[in-house]
Order: C-alpha cells, then structure tokens, then sequence
C-alpha cells in the first residue's frame, strides 16, 4: 500500500511539474507575439502623412538623401550632353549631283577629244574648264590620258566610295577632333535611318588623297593617280550636313534623363527618427525606407528568434528562483496561472500604451508589482518587477530609461504595500510610487541637461502613472481573488467585520459558539504572529470555523445550559456523527456566503482526523472494545495543510480543554496546553502541515500566556454589610 501511495505522489509531482512547464512554455509565446506585435517581423507599414505610435530611432548608421545639389546636377547634365553625338545629315542628293557633273565632265572631254578641228579647239578647252571650275592644267591632263574608259571608272568608283564614307567639311572635322568627339550620328531620312560613325571614319578633301591607295587597285601610272585624285578633290563636295537644332534637341533629352543628385544626410545610430505621436513627413519617410531596406528579413527573423531567447532565459530565471526559493508558494497551477496573467496582462498594457498617442511613461507596471506582493508574496513580488521592467523597455524600443522608471515604480509599491490592510493604503501607495516616479524624471532630466519644461512634464506624467496604478488596483484586485481563489489581507479584514451576517446568525443562535470563536481567533492570530505565519488569515479563519455548529447549537457544550445534555438521550455514535457533522455544515456554510477557498480549507481542516474522545470512550464503557471502531469516531479531515490551519486546531483544541480547569494557575495552565499540543502531535495531526519543534514551543509559550491571562484569579471583595442610612 505503501508503494502505492508513493507511485501515486511521485506522478502527481510529475504531472504538477509538466502542467507548470507548459504554462510557463504558453506564457513564453504570448510574451514574444505581444512585444514583436508591430515591429519585426509583424511591423506596420508606415505612409506618408500618418501619426507614429511610438518614438523611433535609427538601429544603425546610415545614409540618406537630403536636398537637390543643383550645382552637381548640372556637371552631370553637362556631362550627358557631351557624351550626346553630333548629328549630321547624309544629303542623298550631292551624291548623284557629283556624279552627273562628272559624267558630264567626261562626255565634254570625250567631244574634245573627237573635235578634229584644231583652230578655236583651246578656247573649248578653256571654256569647258571654267564651266566646270576645273584647273585647265587638271583638263589638259585628262585629255591626254591614255585610257580616258579605265579613268572614268575609277573616277566613278572613288566617287561613290567616298561619297558612302561620308564627306564633310574640313572645318567641322577639325571642330570634331579639337572637341575630342569619337562618333557622331548620321541621320539618313531617305532610307529613314540612323547609324553612329567614329569620327576617324568620316572623309574630308585633306583626307582624299590618304585614302586613294586602298581604292584606285586597277590604275597603275601615279600620274594618272596624281590626276584623278586632284580631279575628284575638285568635283567632291560635302554630303554631310550638321544639324545644329537636331544636335541641341538630342543634348536636351540627354539633360532631362539625368537624375538629380541629392546631398547625403547622415544618419547615427540610436538617432531619433520620430517622437511618438508625430506626423511622418517626407524626408522622415525616406529615413524609414532606409531602414527597412537595411533589415532584410533573415536579419527580422534573427531579432525575433533574439526576442524568444531573451523571453524564455527570463522565464527561465523566474521559474528557478520559484523553485529554489518560494518552493511552496505555487503548489498547483492555479498560483502560476495567476502570476502569468497578471505578466501577460501588463506587457499587453505596455504595448497597448506604447502604439497609442499617450505617453510611454504611463505604463504602470506598479499595478503589476502590487498584484503580485498582495495575491502572492513580496519577494517574487521583486523578482518579477524586475523581469517586467526589462521587458517593458523592450516593448518601448530598447528605452533603458523605462526599465529603469519601471524598476523604481515597481519597487515602491511592493514595499508601500507589504503590510496593507485597508484600500486607502493602496491609495496612498499610489501617491508614494508618483513622487518616486517624479523624483527619477526630474533626476534624469537634470543629468541630461533637459529643458525643464520638458521634465517636468515628464514627472507629473510620473505621478499621475502611481495614481493610476493604484486606482487600477483597487478595481482589479476583487477581480483577480475571486478568479483564483486567493484572499489578501484587505479582504480578510473586510471579512472579519463582526457584522458579517452568518456571525451575526451566530451570536443570536450559538452565543457560546461565538465567544469561544473569537478566543481562538486571539490565539491563533498570535501564535501565527510568534511563527511568522499569515495572522489575519488564521484570525479570521477562526471567526468561520466553527460556523457549521449553528445548524444544531444545542448540542455543543459552549451553548448548553443547565446540567442536563441533549446527548444523554442520543447513542455516542449519533452523538459523533452530529458532532462531526459541523464540518461539513460549515463548509456548505461557508459556500453559501461566498467566503474564499483558503478560510473553507481551514473549516474543513480545522479539527484534522482527530478523535471525538469523549464519545469514543462513552461507546467503549457501552458496547466493549470489540464492537468499537475508532474510524468511525474521528472527523473526515484532511489534516492541517498549512501552519494557518494547524495554529487553528491547536488553538481550538486549547480553549476548549481550558475550559475544565478547575483552578487555571500559569502552571497549570501551561501544562495543559503542552498536554493537548503533545496529543495532537502523537495523534499525526500534524504530519502534513511545515510545523517544526520550535514553532509548536512558541505557540505553546503564547498559547500559555493569553490564557493565563484570560482566566487570571480575581480578588474576592467582601461584601458591604453596612446599613443604607
């Protein structure tokens, strides 16, 4: 059976401790989707004209345009024209005019040549030279060529070679080559083309007689080489025409294709970009470009595999410190649960703040701080602040200026509210965090050198945030206890108003109920108080415990009156069953006022799996031992959980038993309580609670000293015997 029950707790703790690694695993990615949530790899796009939810700043040095340098612009626009070839027109018809001229020419020569009558034959010679504008020295040669056919034709050919290559003036050339131009354009609007030309290419009359040795192959006489060169220079005129407003068009588009040349802007790293609720101008938009073009996305994807990995060591660290040292504040998941979604909630709030028009500096991460110390301890109450602020100043955009103001806000109300028992001490709380709030924007403002207004605004934002945050708590807190089952202080002395309807209830049905009630809350509280245990909630527990008496108050001995008991007509074994049944009567009890789960655990607990004693041994003096079972004398438990509802028992089993002293003297007393102390601890009441030796020595001590002084001796005044005159 053993092994059993040790099998059972061993996968109960396994189940436990999956159960809290997949919550801490769900809070991990909650955390990373709300703090990448319009940025990374979820950002918004930004437009033109829009208002930025949160100040931006520059993650690098960059670059960016800045205005138009004109003077720039125009060196490169220069620079396009002169890369922009002359055009020049191919005049398709001095072509053909050189060649009639030409054939003409030759037809001339050929009649001269037939001519036989000599006299007046020179005057023909020379008027034939002049209507051509010939050189009669260049006309005499021709005539007395010998092949005047083979002559003609190379003629010809030389002319149209040249003519193809293109001829244009000598003037124009030079202007070419002394402007270092390498092609130019030649525009034939007969054939409706275009083709470029290296400058080297084209023909001027100095360059005819360079080119007549690659082309005059069949004429082998120079003289006659001599001759058709001087004659061609002579009939060749330019076919290449410039086309200056052709020329200046082409240059002007060149000029408008130019883009314009920006000045460059530099652009440091952790830069402001935007204030938050600014509008996005146009010089803004470029930066922001820059940026994103900067951050491709396998560079996003990094920062938010870098965002997880920061997420989780923090979670990490959080569930270490848990585990190492508050091992019995999240026993279940309802603890972690809670401490979750108050984590979640405030980095949702942040985010919530930080892409909305209001300032940064009202995340209240207070709020979150004082949740947490009030529902579940102070000190991981630090430890998660901590884990909030640096998270929070990784929402605002890498502000460490936030972490650190949240830090110091955070701190604070742990600390104003440790000892909080009213709501008004939340309030106040709230003012404390303000001041300390403004105390650090006015200290960083003066460390920075910031105008004063500007601090100033920064600090009074710093106030209102604390007030905020308790005002927030105020509200929540009701919220959050009812959701997990928790009870603060606030709420147990709200609870433990003597006019509670179910004490009323008591005081008129169970008056002794009541009283002894209120006894064992003045005990328990101190022994609490003497072990460092929760006093308010064992004070007020032991207001409730004994609720479940007032169903059937008359048949418990603290209401009963006279010598006679109702348990005298009643078998022991009904006796304990209505004894016992108070438990589970106060715990429906209990239910059906709404009291919280801790106070009906300590109901339920408050008498362990002790024996009804006196009724036991009544059925024993009855039936005999052997017809006895004991189980069905004790109460259904369980035992004590906590040292609360241990502190109960003990101190409900001590007033009780007090109550039969005959003569209660300190030492007496003292004895019985170690007495009834000893019993219950032999019995194994307190097995299951973290009671140690010590701790059951300074209850005993208190236990002792309250009760002496409760049932001290009194004086015995003697009586006036003297006659009223």
């Amino acid at each position: 059976m053993k092994k059993i029950l040790n099998k059972k707790h061993k996968f109960g703790r396994i189940s436990t401790r999956v159960s809290h690694i997949l919550i801490a695993l769900i809070t991990c990615l909650i955390l990373v989707a709300v703090v990448e949530w319009d940025s990374g790899l979820f950002k918004t796009e930004f437009r033109e004209g829009d208002i930025v939810l949160k100040s931006i700043y520059a993650p690098f040095d960059f670059k960016i345009k800045g205005d138009i340098d004109y003077k720039a612009t125009e060196a490169v626009k220069k620079e396009a024209m002169a890369l922009v070839p002359p055009a020049y027109l191919i005049d398709s018809s001095a072509k053909e005019a050189v060649l009639n001229k030409v054939n003409l020419f030759f037809n001339s020569m050929q009649a001269l040549r037939e001519d036989t009558n000599t006299e007046g034959k020179f005057s023909k010679i020379k008027e034939t030279a002049a209507s051509y504008g010939m050189p009669l020295q260049v006309v005499n040669s021709i005539l007395d060529l010998k092949d005047p056919q083979g002559f003609f034709a190379e003629t010809i050919k030389m002319i149209e070679y040249i003519t193809d290559m293109g001829v244009i003036a000598a003037s124009d050339l030079s202007g070419l080559n002394k402007n270092l131009v390498k092609t130019v354009t030649l525009i034939d609007k007969s054939k409706n083309t275009e083709q470029a030309k290296f400058t080297e290419e084209l023909v001027s009359f100095s360059d005819i007689r360079k080119k007549t040795d690659s082309i005059l192959t069949s004429l082998k006489d120079r003289k006659e080489k001599t001759i058709l060169v001087d004659f061609v220079s002579l009939a060749l005129s330019p076919n290449l025409i410039y086309q200056e407003d052709e020329t200046n068009f082409r240059n002007q588009a060149a000029a408008a294709k130019v883009k314009p040349v920006y000045t460059m802007v530099d652009i440091k790293k952790n830069e402001l970009i935007l204030t938050k609720g600014e509008r996005i101008s146009k010089s803004n938009m470029a930066k922001l470009e820059a940026i994103e073009k900067r951050e491709p996305y396998p560079i996003k994807v990094a920062a938010f595999f870098g965002i997880i990995l920061i997420i989780v060591l923090f979670m990490l660290l959080l569930v270490l410190y848990i585990e190492f040292y508050e091992p019995d504040l999240i026993v279940g998941n309802k603890e972690l649960i809670l401490l979750a979604s108050i984590c979640i909630l405030m980095i949702l709030a942040a985010k919530l703040i930080v892409i909305s028009p209001w300032p940064s500096n009202l995340i209240p991460v207070s709020a979150a701080s004082m949740l947490i110390a009030l529902l579940l301890n102070s000190r991981l109450a630090i430890i998660t602040t901590c884990f909030l602020s640096i998270t929070i100043g990784m929402v605002s955009g890498g502000r460490l200026d936030m972490a650190a103001a949240s830090i110091v806000g955070g701190m604070v109300g742990i600390f104003a509210v440790r000892d909080a028992r009213r709501r008004s001490q939340i309030i106040t709380a709230g003012f404390m965090i303000g001041f300390a709030n403004m105390t650090y924007f006015i200290g960083i403002g003066l460390l920075n050198s910031l105008d004063f207004n500007t601090y100033m605004t920064e600090a009074f934002i710093g106030l209102a945030n604390g007030v905020i945050s308790a005002i927030i708590v105020t509200g929540i807190l009701p919220i959050f206890e009812t959701a997990s089952k928790t009870i603060t202080d606030i709420s147990l002395l709200e609870i433990a108003d003597l006019n509670h309807p179910v004490l009323k209830e008591m005081v008129i049905k169970a008056p002794g109920t009541y009283h002894h009630s209120l006894v064992v809350g003045n005990l328990a509280e101190a022994a609490c108080e003497a072990i460092g245990a929760n006093a308010l909630l064992a004070r007020v527990s032991s207001y409730f415990h004994d609720i479940g008496k007032i169903e059937k108050a008359e048949y418990f001995s603290e209401n009963q009156a006279g010598e006679g008991s109702v348990h005298d007509k009643l078998s022991p074994t009904m006796s304990s069953l209505i004894i016992t049944s108070h438990v589970k009567n106060g715990v429906e009890l209990a239910g059906k006022y709404g009291l919280n789960k801790r106070i009906v655990d300590i109901i339920r607990q408050h008498h362990g799996t002790g024996l009804v004693f006196y009724f036991f041994k009544r059925a024993l003096e009855k039936t005999g031992d052997e017809d006895v079972f004991e189980e069905g004398f004790r109460y259904p438990g369980p035992k004590p959980q906590t040292k609360e509802a241990a502190c109960v028992l003990l101190a409900d089993s001590v007033e009780a038993a007090s109550r039969t002293l005959d003569d209660p003297t300190p030492s007496s007393m003292q004895g019985l309580v170690k007495k009834v102390i000893n019993n219950k601890f032999i019995d194994g009441q307190l097995d299951e609670c973290e009671l140690t030796l010590r701790d059951l020595e300074k209850i005993a001590e208190v236990f002792t000293h309250i009760l002496t002084g409760i049932y001290h001796s009194r004086v015995e005044y003697p009586e006036d015997t003297r006659k009223k005159k």
